[in-house]
């Protein structure tokens, strides 16, 4: 099961270059599943656009994309699949709480969270329903 990175991490000096190097090497191995869902965000952009005006579109893409950015840099999670309730609700608030000054609520993020994996469901058949249960 995937885990979410919390916590503080202390680097010896003489460490420091083989932390950055593992760093390089962690975001190469993890840039196609990044890329995958950039890919994802973006039709799901295009999506929204049939329904929706410019503005909100906006603040469903740019949630999504922090997201996104959260999944990829503060867990362990490699496929959709790995994305666990926890993530998606607790974790990620919690995340964008302290990470992101905007006047975004938390129904904000779980509406766009909701609309985009609904997005997955019906126009790319991707169901997660695990996910989808825990964004009502």
């Amino acid at each position: 099961m995937a885990r979410v990175f919390t916590g503080r991490v202390v680097i010896p000096g003489d460490k420091i270059n083989e932390y950055f190097e593992a760093l390089q090497k962690a975001e190469a191995a993890r840039a196609p599943f990044r890329e995958s869902l950039e890919q994802l965000n973006q039709e799901f952009g295009e999506y929204l656009a049939t329904k929706y005006v410019r503005k909100t579109v906006r603040k469903h893409t740019g949630i999504v994309d922090l997201f996104i950015h959260f999944i990829c840099g503060y867990t362990d999670a490699e496929q959709l699949e790995d994305i666990t309730k926890g993530m998606v609700n607790s974790h990620f608030r919690s995340w964008y709480k302290r990470k992101v000054m905007d006047s975004a609520r938390e129904s904000d993020l779980r509406v766009a969270l909701r609309k985009f994996f609904q997005f997955l469901a019906a126009e790319k058949a991707m169901t997660y329903q695990k996910v989808l249960d825990a964004l009502k």
